[in-house]
């Protein structure tokens, strides 16, 4: 099984080195701007069908797109594409950051909603059978290849299975359901995401709707807000709870590492959660209370201060 390379890096991505490289690869912001994209997307999901000129913002989800920039055509698709393969689950590694890992602006997730009881595409990482997205080294750059139907095909290349013959990485956001961090997104559409531990590739959002699952990138803070329940980022600390979501609010409670927090609802920076501790893993310990607050969730440099917990209470 093979840990891709990083294709940011690559400046000649149809070079014979290039595929060697994959063969023999070893293991191992601007201010965001929210945007989703995606013809066929669910209802919960802040999804905009975009129209061909100037920019637009809707007000429920503050989006701003602009769509009078050139957008890249669609490259052709594989020859002799492989039947469409579930990727092997086993060969996910499951990224949880640390407190100091960019976690960039969003996640690359499909719009079907995650169903714990089903093994179709919208669980897991087996939703990657039924997309095609075609990947770049750069913005400026010539494709590299497709992520297409559960398999990794570079371009000139034999497909790789994903899980299988190549490992990705991705990000637990909600039970069961396993996405791509988004680094960067740019005003032309072009953005950035990780899929690998060390590796980062090129996508544009016209062509998240290229196959029968369409894709979306969803914004932190409406990943967190909908989230089963989070937790801090920093393990060890207590957390301050504040009566409302201001840094000068009276506080409520300490927040303790031993904590069940659900999130309610969201203002800003701000989460508003319920939280039940003192709690051994989902189990409240005697004598446990449960209250209601307001803890910040990003700082002011937008970097998240939760996470989603490994757990699902």
């Amino acid at each position: 099984m093979l840990i891709l390379p990083n294709l940011a890096t690559m400046a000649k991505p149809h070079s014979p080195n290039l595929l060697q490289a994959l063969r023999h690869a070893l293991w191992r912001r601007e201010h965001w701007t929210a945007i989703a994209i995606g013809l066929l997307a669910a209802p919960s999901l802040p999804v905009i069908a975009a129209p061909p000129q100037a920019w637009a913002r809707t007000p429920t989800t503050n989006t701003l797109i602009k769509q009078d920039t050139a957008a890249p055509p669609v490259p052709t698709r594989p020859v002799n594409l492989p039947a469409p393969v579930t990727p092997d689950d086993s060969g996910i590694i499951d990224l949880r950051p640390s407190p100091s890992d960019d976690v960039g602006i969003g996640q690359l997730r499909p719009t079907l909603e995650p169903d714990p009881d089903s093994s179709d595409s919208s669980s897991g990482a087996s939703w990657l059978r039924d997309i095609a997205l075609p990947v770049y080294p750069s913005p400026e750059s010539e494709p590299w290849g497709w992520i297409i139907h559960g398999w990794l095909i570079p371009n000139n290349s034999s497909p790789l299975a994903i899980g299988r013959d190549a490992a990705f990485s991705m990000v637990r956001t909600g039970q069961p359901l396993y996405t791509f961090p988004v680094l960067e997104l740019r005003s032309d559409g072009w953005f950035r995401f990780q899929y690998t531990p060390a590796g980062v590739a090129w996508a544009h959002v016209t062509h998240l709707d290229l196959g029968t699952v369409p894709l979306a990138i969803e914004p932190w803070d409406i990943s967190m807000k909908d989230a089963a329940q989070v937790e801090f980022r920093r393990p060890g600390l207590s957390q301050p709870m504040r009566l409302e979501p201001r840094s000068t609010a009276p506080l409520q409670a300490l927040v303790g590492p031993n904590s069940i927090i659900q999130p309610l609802d969201l203002d800003g920076d701000w989460l508003r959660v319920r939280v039940t501790q003192p709690a051994q893993g989902c189990m409240p310990l005697p004598g446990s209370s449960v209250a209601e607050g307001w803890v910040r969730w990003r700082n002011e440099a937008d970097v998240p201060l939760v996470w989603f917990s490994a757990r699902s209470c």
